[in-house]
């Protein structure tokens, strides 16, 4: 063993230390690569390891040392005199001590300490025996250095190979002399004390799928040993670190240490679960006695397909048919095939995901006993039990800090619910499925999304009700997924035969099958994609459904609104009068709310009538969803009083994220996938949990399920496709499909069997129209429309795995790409609005009745804003499209000036209502005008005055 001495005055990290100290750079190195060592055992998979150890061509074992060596190494950037500057009173030290100063204009040229290490380790490691020759995207210790140079979440453009060999001489501001010398001793000591395998040149090039997790997991292990507390805690004992025998010691010491931290973060790796023997044992806390036909299915003949390695489990099936219990059945028998214990479900809305935690949470509890984290947009205002704080001091105290000195700081309480970023770490997700889709976009720390994503199985629910820009996305992340090996379940209950076909052969692109296969979805049914081979099984027998039923559908082409108000009324005559529950969904939210209060006005108190839409704010949109689940949500659920009379009118909102039943459905025009989404609200719940509840359906209902569709039409009765005022919610050439192929339908809808010919039919590119001119218009426009998003989407996402090397690595974290054209859904463009009531005297209030104050100033150390003052503010907050309106705001419209430093806040837009005689007054937002209603919400009305 050599003896290396270690120079304790060189820094790893400072801020946040006690005056004057410092936590030695050797000791962090360390650390860092302990914790490595132990995050490779305690949270990757077995998938995940397996990946990476093929990709480096090593044993498991051989790449947990590797890995843990890389790691170790990822500050060496900070052993160069520009980074030591940084502390005068060390730096001056140092010089003393004999380390060389280098001129201003030489330090300059490093740029950040990460570059620094990129530009170290190739060489560092030819100095261990690495061979620094050949192509680069073999060379094992050039990729080194790409890694380490993205460990603070981008990475660079790659360095050419005469500056790996030699840096040095390219970079003097590296520092020569003590500097090299304590460098090499560095790495000397960090691959003795990781057993590190010296690599050569790979066979092939290494694979980005493997290289951007090995990334994640590093940065992940910096930042859990970064941790401020821990560093203090170690403080005291890293004055002893002066030799390799210490080292070799503290490396001991700090594995205890690394293991309480993982703890402490909630990432350990759940305990793998016993195999479930049927799908009643998964579901037993249900208690589910007889799985229906499509759940039998899968626990009958997924066993069979699976050869060991993970695969696509696409499921297709009519609303309330168990997907969910389905998908999650599979994710359990694929997981435990192919070594991932992870699970993610992806869905369309924040309420859908909401809906989901609970169940997911129950889930778990009973199957792999972990936390479960929610992740989208609003996701750190829920209070949930496994991320509230212990008591009020906790809620509200000062974060813990996770220090990198240069400005880089990540500010948590707790590991998981820090930020969807930490929150995707946990191992069980239910998230939007914008959160999975950040993975493919070019942004920082998208490693440890990689990370995040590469040890789960994903489920994907609602696949069908994406646009042509977020479906493309997703098509990218279904290839990643499949170059990470992972499985992957894909649910939806209106899925057409190219979408479906678009899904799969995505996930096999990914996977090395570049030939697309034919697929056909079976509905109900279900396939598995086996991801070694490509090949696709189905089961050897049709699967059915224990709730096939007809569904009747009525059209009537509305003449204006008040014509509208009166069909609808018409058909809620006999429910007025003989009991029983309806809801009316509309395309808008204006038009819900007139709708609303056109029912109001002509039943009064006669009927329990509900409101649900987007523009609410967010206490008041969670206190309405909560009694429409207490009055339309499940009849034997003890939480469920179902009204003798009872009417919602609702938006879109109302299709995919809740668990009503109604007896009739009234509905706007909408494309037919959606029509039969919502469709399923109608008799949703089966006969045996009418008859556990005691209660029986009116008679006017009958035995199946009714939907009246209404299409806005002209005077005359013709159909418009394009009413002005539904805007492009819809393409207009499938509205005219949808009503051509219900107008030539006869009879009722059977679900399950007419449903995929029918939804394929609307999207046939064949389809016979009455009116032909007018469709081909439309249909031109709605191709290149998606044409344009599926365009824009290309220009905005990573390229597929296939395509990514480490020459072009740093294109995974930064773009070309508009900077607005990197989200996940185009025009997703959507802004906070804060209603605000102002008093005679100029005070600002939440509240019309002037009891809760507006927060102006932060109450919590250092006057920023507590937690609970954020999630106050946002409990008022609703959601509303940007515009042009948008530069034309006053003084009092914009944010709050001291909202500026808190980012949940610096971006909510204020609608003030100014107290007259006869109530609030709210000025115009540009050339908008706009109130809150107590009961409506956010209306657009000529007339401003809200009177209390």
């Amino acid at each position: 063993m050599t003896d290396d001495v270690f120079e304790c005055l060189l820094w790893g990290k400072s801020k946040g230390l006690p005056a004057g100290r410092h936590y030695p750079l050797i000791c962090h190195l360390v650390d860092t690569a302990v914790m490595a060592d132990v995050l490779w055992d305690a949270y990757l998979t077995r998938a995940q390891r397996r990946m990476i150890a093929r990709a480096l061509d090593l044993t498991c074992d051989e790449a947990r040392r590797l890995v843990a060596f890389w790691a170790g190494l990822h500050d060496i950037g900070k052993a160069v005199p520009s980074w030591q500057a940084m502390r005068p009173d060390l730096a001056e030290a140092l010089a003393s001590a004999g380390y060389p100063v280098v001129s201003e204009a030489d330090a300059a040229a490093l740029g950040r300490h990460e570059s620094s290490s990129q530009l170290l380790v190739p060489s560092l490691l030819g100095g261990l025996g690495w061979n620094l020759s050949g192509r680069r995207d073999r060379v094992a210790a050039v990729v080194a250095g790409q890694v380490l140079g993205g460990h603070h979440g981008r990475y660079a453009e790659p360095t050419r190979p005469d500056v790996a060999a030699t840096p040095l001489g390219f970079f003097p501001g590296l520092g020569a002399g003590a500097w090299s010398g304590q460098r090499e001793a560095m790495a000397r000591v960090l691959a003795a004390v990781t057993d590190a395998p010296t690599v050569t040149v790979a066979k092939d090039r290494i694979p980005a799928a493997a290289i951007t997790v090995v990334t994640g997991l590093i940065v992940l292990a910096d930042w859990l040993v970064s941790q401020e507390d821990h560093l203090i805690c170690r403080l005291e004992e890293t004055g002893a670190v002066v030799d390799t025998a210490a080292v070799h010691a503290w490396a001991a010491a700090s594995r205890a240490h690394a293991t309480a931290l993982l703890a402490e973060a909630g990432l350990q790796a759940p305990a793998a679960p016993a195999a479930a023997t049927s799908f009643v044992d998964m579901f037993g806390y249900v208690p589910i006695a007889n799985p229906n036909p499509l759940q039998a299915s899968i626990s009958r003949h997924l066993p069979g397909m699976l050869n060991g390695g993970p695969g696509l489990l696409l499921v297709t099936a009519p609303t309330g048919d168990g997907k969910t219990e389905a998908a999650l059945y599979g994710a359990a028998l694929m997981g435990q095939a192919c070594g991932t214990h992870g699970v993610y479900v992806a869905l369309p809305t924040m309420a859908t995901t909401d809906q989901m935690h609970g169940r997911l949470a129950t889930w778990a509890e009973h199957n792999l006993p972990t936390a479960v984290t929610r992740l989208h947009g609003s996701a750190w205002m829920h209070h949930d039990d496994n991320t509230t704080p212990q008591s009020k001091e906790d809620a509200e105290a000062e974060a813990r800090v996770v220090h990198g000195d240069d400005g880089v700081s990540t500010e948590a309480t707790r590991w998981l619910r820090q930020s969807n970023r930490h929150g995707l770490l946990a191992h069980l997700n239910v998230g939007t499925i914008d959160q999975a889709l950040l993975s493919v976009l070019p942004l920082k720390y998208g490693p440890l999304r990689h990370l995040a994503l590469s040890g789960k199985t994903l489920i994907v629910d609602e696949a069908h009700s994406y646009d042509a820009f977020t479906h493309a996305l997703l098509l990218r992340l279904l290839q990643w997924c499949g170059a990470w090996q992972v499985p992957v379940v894909v649910l939806s209950a209106t899925l057409t035969g190219d979408t479906a076909a678009a899904l799969v052969n995505a996930y096999r692109h990914g996977a090395g099958h570049t030939q697309p296969a034919a697929i056909e979805p079976a509905y109900p049914g279900w396939s598995f994609t086996d991801h070694a081979t490509g090949a696709t099984s189905a089961p050897p027998e049709a699967v059915g459904t224990g709730r096939g039923r007809d569904l009747n559908i009525a059209k009537v082409t509305t003449r204006g609104t008040s014509h509208r108000h009166q069909t609808i009324l018409g058909q809620l005559d006999e429910l007025a009068r003989d009991g029983g529950c309806a809801a009316v969904i509309c395309t808008t939210v204006p038009q819900a709310q007139a709708t609303y209060q056109a029912l109001a006005d002509h039943f009064g108190d006669g009927v329990d009538l509900h409101l649900l839409h987007a523009r609410l704010p967010a206490h008041q949109r969670a206190d309405y969803t909560r009694r429409a689940e207490s009055a339309f949500g499940r009849v034997d659920k003890p939480s469920t009083t179902r009204p003798h009379r009872g009417i919602i009118v609702a938006t879109q909102v109302i299709e995919q994220s809740l668990d009503l039943d109604f007896d009739l459905i009234i509905s706007d025009l909408a494309p037919l996938a959606l029509l039969l989404q919502r469709a399923g609200r109608a008799f949703r719940h089966g006969p045996d949990a009418w008859e556990r509840a005691g209660l029986k359906r009116p008679t006017w209902a009958g035995t199946d399920p009714h939907m009246l569709v209404l299409t806005p039409g002209d005077t005359t009765g013709r159909p418009n496709f394009a009413p002005p005022a539904w805007g492009d919610v819809y393409p207009p050439s499938l509205l005219q499909r949808t009503w051509e192929l219900l107008d030539r339908h006869t009879g009722p809808i059977n679900i399950p069997c007419d449903v995929q010919r029918l939804v394929n039919a609307v999207y046939d590119p064949a389809f016979a129209s009455t009116d032909p001119d007018t469709l081909f218009t439309a249909d031109r426009d709605r191709i290149a429309d998606d044409t344009a998003r599926r365009a824009l989407a290309d220009l905005a996402m990573i390229k597929p795995p296939a395509k990514v090397t480490t020459a072009n690595l740093h294109r995974l974290t930064e773009s070309d790409a508009d900077p607005e054209l990197i989200t996940t859904r185009l025009g997703a463009n959507s802004i906070s609005l804060i209603p605000t009531f102002h008093d005679t005297e100029n005070n600002i209030w939440l509240d019309p009745d002037h009891t809760i104050a507006l927060p102006t100033h932060g109450t919590g150390e250092r006057g920023r804003f507590t937690r609970q003052q954020v999630r106050t503010l946002m409990h008022y907050a609703v959601p509303m499209r940007a515009g042009a309106w948008l530069n034309q705001l006053t003084p009092d419209q914009r944010p709050h000036p001291t909202w500026s430093k808190e980012p949940r806040l610096s971006n909510l837009i204020r609608l003030p209502h100014h107290q007259t005689p006869t109530g609030h007054h709210a000025p115009p937002l540009g050339d908008r005008h706009l109130r809150l209603d107590p009961v409506l919400g956010i209306v657009e009305r000529k007339h401003t005055t809200l009177d209390k």
